[in-house]
């Protein structure tokens, strides 16, 4: 049994020929907020959604609690899961992307409700009453009965991780969620991750904001060519005594 809520080992990922994640190892506690960082093409994303099986790996382990993600043991062997218990497994986490994915034919009352109610079977009117709770918390509230096209990329972010919070997840994936926003905005979304990192919410953000990774991250992965390459406190990742290869890096983005 482990203490860790995210638990990989030797992760890989093969699309086709090519290994995209070559036996990536690490845990995350629970209550913890690990930010990701690396160059383009690096697995970083591919690691995200491997843990909500968006895609499937082929090699090591990968566990959420002590659950073992994707698949069942048989003897030596891991045996898929079938989609039904796939499906069972990823409510237990919420990811909120580059691109808000929001339906764009529901107002943003209808988009956070949407899951609890038809994935979940809860009652309309309790999920209602969180899911204006929750808009109130991203500082939606006057956007209720607004559609997605009227929203700013910033509000409509902010939208997205209420519908991922009215799940009540274990755990929060954030794949690079201020890409497509101008820096304005990005504050906007920002602010919100931080308070649900204050809040003591685990989640695991990739991220090319290193201020913010600095301020709100307990740890920082540097991930390079499939492989965890750097793994410290922001203290430590950022300071005069980081690898040469990641100072080489950061001043790419500095």
């Amino acid at each position: 049994m482990s203490s860790a809520l995210v638990r990989a080992v030797e992760v890989r990922k093969f699309f086709g020929p090519t290994e995209v994640l070559k036996g990536v190892s690490l845990e995350v506690a629970r209550g913890e907020v690990l930010c990701i960082i690396g160059p383009s093409g690096s697995g970083k994303s591919t690691f995200l959604r491997c843990i909500n099986q968006l895609e499937t790996y082929q090699g090591g382990r990968l566990y959420v609690g002590d659950e073992l993600i994707g698949y069942r043991e048989a003897g030596q062997r891991l045996l898929p899961l079938p989609t039904s218990q796939v499906v069972a497994q990823r409510r237990r986490i919420g990811m909120v992307f580059q691109q808000f994915n929001l339906f764009w034919h529901m107002t943003v009352l209808q988009n956070v409700m949407e899951a609890p109610v038809k994935v979940l079977g809860e009652a309309p009117a309790q999920v209602r009453e969180r899911a204006l709770a929750l808009l109130e918390r991203v500082g939606l509230s006057h956007k209720a009965d607004a559609y997605p096209m009227k929203l700013s990329g910033g509000q409509q972010q902010r939208a997205a991780i209420a519908r991922a919070l009215a799940m009540r997840p274990e755990l929060m994936l954030f794949d690079e969620p201020t890409s497509a926003l101008d820096p304005e905005t990005t504050g906007e979304v920002l602010a919100v991750i931080s308070e649900l990192a204050a809040s003591g919410m685990t989640m695991i953000i990739v991220t090319h904001e290193m201020g913010f990774a600095r301020q709100v991250a307990h740890r920082v992965v540097l991930m390079e060519d499939g492989l965890i390459k750097h793994d410290a406190p922001p203290a430590r990742f950022f300071g005069d005594e980081a690898p040469a290869r990641l100072k080489a890096f950061l001043s790419t983005i500095h």
